[in-house]
């Protein structure tokens, strides 16, 4: 979210001592520590005002802070300044924007934020580390994996993977979270969700946890669609067509491929595709768009089967992952249309 930079005024309130140290690279640094304080500002019932206070209590520079905490359900920010907040469910992180990173020895900084609903911070962390500077974290947090691929995509289940977060001492797992709420804990870089509701929406996302027990940022989203649903699983419907208007130029402005018709649910339900346009040349039938149609590399996330386009692979771009589509739903006919607009003169 995007968050606007004003002062913040500190009310004298209710305040809840939360600190942490800050674990830094070098051995130099290993003695750097620092406290977050929160203090609630205002509160008119339905929501309130909130300050956070970092404060360098060490005797090194701090260059970079970030802070982190949990609201019980229906508390939540609903803007921030001098900060850039995010959440992942109820878990907030709230980290440096990049003016006011650097604290020398004994210098503090101030961010607010407005939030809704009755609740108070708790379980928080200062650059990974505890939250009343008595100690110190052992290693950096680890990164944040690679934004989960969904395969295997069916009425009650689906297969993410990923690419893994790195560390300076070791990942020790991944939480898996569904829609913001964690659904699997697991060592490898792969997870099958089972017990899903067909014809529904999901979105994903992959935390790190590092052997220090640290949590890193979470993974970009990936959003899923079960099959089935509405047509009971016979997009057939008898004699009925269901067809699907696909054009080979939609890759680019649109940036609709063919994976798309598998997230949203669509495959599931078409009986045919109608792909547009090759051209006429000559009284014979061309290639409307050579690198739409076949020249165009899809990497995992990008491709149907969450397999990676290769430089020296005889066929990629839309008919290749048309080619996996219909593998996945061989229910689908595709239809190539020739001509239109200008290209029907040849």
């Amino acid at each position: 979210m995007r968050f606007r930079h004003r002062a913040a005024a500190l009310a004298a309130t209710l305040a809840l001592p939360f600190a942490g140290l800050v674990g830094l690279a070098s051995p130099a640094q290993a003695a750097t520590s620092a406290t977050a304080t929160f203090a609630k500002t205002s509160d008119w019932g339905t929501g309130f005002g909130g300050s956070w206070t970092v404060k360098n209590t060490g005797t090194t520079t701090i260059n970079s802070w970030a802070v982190e905490w949990d609201f019980p359900s229906g508390t939540k920010v609903t803007s921030a300044w001098d900060a850039t907040v995010t959440n992942s469910g109820d878990h907030w992180t709230a980290k440096n924007v990049g003016w006011n990173g650097t604290l020398a020895p004994g210098a503090s900084v101030s961010f607010g934020f407005n939030g809704s609903g009755p609740g108070s911070p708790s379980n928080c962390k200062l650059n990974g580390g505890s939250c009343d500077g008595t100690s110190v974290p052992g290693d950096a947090a680890p990164s944040a994996p690679g934004t989960p691929t969904a395969s295997d995509i069916t009425d009650t289940s689906v297969k993410l993977s990923w690419s893994a977060a790195t560390d300076d001492k070791g990942v020790k797992n991944y939480d898996v979270l569904r829609d913001g709420t964690k659904v699997a804990t697991v060592t490898g870089t792969t997870y099958t969700n089972t017990g899903l509701t067909k014809g529904t929406d999901y979105s994903y996302t992959v935390q790190a946890r590092d052997t220090a027990d640290q949590t890193g940022p979470a993974s970009g989203a990936v959003k899923v669609r079960t099959t089935g649903g509405d047509d009971g699983g016979n997009p057939g419907g008898g004699d009925k067509v269901k067809l699907g208007y696909f054009t080979n130029w939609g890759v680019y402005g649109r940036n609709y491929h063919v994976k798309n018709l598998v997230t949203s649910g669509s495959a599931e339900k078409i009986t045919h595709i109608n792909y547009a346009f090759g051209n006429v040349q000559g009284g014979k039938c061309t290639i409307g768009d050579a690198y739409a149609d076949y020249d165009k590399a899809y990497t995992a996330d990008q491709s149907v089967d969450g397999v990676a386009d290769t430089w020296d692979q005889p066929l990629r771009g839309n008919f290749n992952q048309l080619r996996k589509l219909k593998a996945k739903y061989p229910h689908i006919k595709v239809i190539w249309s020739f001509g239109g607009w200008t290209w029907s003169g040849g």
